[in-house]
């Protein structure tokens, strides 16, 4: 847990909307984020999403690896371009307290997923889900290691290619 997380309480008018998120982040599919290795993607896209979302980029602050990376707007941000995901340190699939005087669990956080075609390198869609539905959208890999992943059928990819959706069915 990170008491220097300083971000505002659940309730609190900052925190951009799903729908809006969705409004101002569709632009990223089609974009490419050309790299050797998925953390560097990732990194770009936080990037982007930090832009596209007004906020100035500052690499002291951001792309240190803290969760959730966008810490005001409680979104997580990931690159899926294998069957898994790489949900890092925290898993929303068991609620855990992330900031406790926050009273913010890992249900609370927000997951931006951009399905990423790992051979044009183009984000074909994106996913926006609060993680105490996550586990509705996609299913847990039931194996147990120090990161947790997401295993993502194909056919999801097919039903939200060029699409950009809050809460899927």
């Amino acid at each position: 847990m990170n008491k220097d997380f300083k971000i505002p309480p659940k309730s609190s008018k900052h925190l951009t909307t799903p729908n809006e998120l969705v409004k101002r982040l569709k632009c990223l599919i089609g974009a490419e984020f050309e790299s050797a290795s998925t953390k560097n993607r990732g990194q770009a896209l936080e990037r982007k999403v930090l832009d596209l979302l007004g906020y100035p980029y500052d690499e002291k602050e951001q792309l240190y690896g803290a969760f959730p990376d966008i810490r005001n707007q409680l979104l997580e941000v990931k690159v899926q371009d294998s069957p898994t995901v790489d949900l890092g340190k925290f898993s929303p699939e068991f609620e855990e307290m992330v900031v406790e005087d926050l009273n913010i669990s890992t249900y609370d956080i927000r997951y931006l997923i951009a399905l990423t075609n790992p051979k044009t390198e183009l984000i074909e869609g994106i996913i926006l889900v609060p993680g105490a539905k996550l586990g509705e959208v996609f299913s847990y890999v039931s194996d147990k290691s120090y990161k947790c992943q997401r295993t993502i059928p194909i056919d999801f990819f097919e039903k939200y290619n060029r699409k950009a959706v809050f809460n899927p069915d």
